[in-house]
């Protein structure tokens, strides 16, 4: 009677471990599934750095006034913050103004113009400082890692629009296409990096900027 008890408290134990060791197996196949779906969900097919969301953005012509004196602080804050080998503090861009989304731009007719570029379109996007490193939501681009014209949206509406680095397309083509964009919807190129800002209904500014 006493062995038939051992032999029942042993066949417990092992019941016991063999469910614990089940468990954890599980566990680890489990979070390890999980982590490639979250790879899987943040891998894209084009990529922008962060610093460059908004460095050369495309705007409503009613923020005119407004960007020619921003861009006269941009220019003061530089030159006095310049110690010849980097700038001593950081400038934080005014925002203010009216935002894009105000022009109700449907995504299929932005779409419908920039397939004119004839550069491969991507619907999954990341940034951050390496590709794949963060999804961007809701962004389309059109280009390369690095070298596109991107655009956000909500709700079918675009909310803004920036390019990075420079297309690889021609440049008559990209002249013609931002000038579309500009007529259509009254809208303006501001680049923060060079400080220039095109008037895209004008196609000799848009033409000087781009060459």
């Amino acid at each position: 009677m006493r062995t038939v008890i051992i032999i029942l408290v042993i066949l417990i134990v092992l019941i016991l471990a063999y469910t614990q060791m089940n468990k954890t197996e599980n566990k680890s196949n489990s979070d390890l599934t999980d982590t490639k779906n979250s790879s899987k969900e943040i891998k894209g097919t084009i990529f922008y750095h962060e610093d460059d969301f908004g460095q050369v953005e495309i705007i409503p012509n009613e923020n005119f006034d407004r960007l020619i004196k921003e861009a006269e602080n941009v220019k003061d804050f530089s030159e006095k913050h310049f110690d010849g080998g980097g700038f001593t503090d950081m400038y934080v861009r005014e925002e203010s103004g009216l935002k894009l989304e105000e022009r109700k731009i449907k995504v299929s007719e932005l779409n419908e113009i920039l397939s004119k570029l004839s550069v491969e379109k991507h619907t999954i996007a990341t940034t951050g400082i390496r590709p794949d490193e963060m999804l961007s939501e809701n962004t389309f681009g059109y280009g390369e890692n690095y070298n596109g014209l991107f655009f956000d949206f909500n709700q079918d509406i675009v909310s803004n629009i920036w390019i990075s680095g420079r297309l690889d397309v021609n440049d008559e083509k990209l002249i013609s296409v931002l000038n579309e964009i500009g007529t259509k919807w009254n809208l303006l190129l501001m680049d923060w990096n060079s400080l220039e800002l095109i008037d895209l209904k004008n196609k000799e500014q848009i033409k000087k900027y781009v060459k």
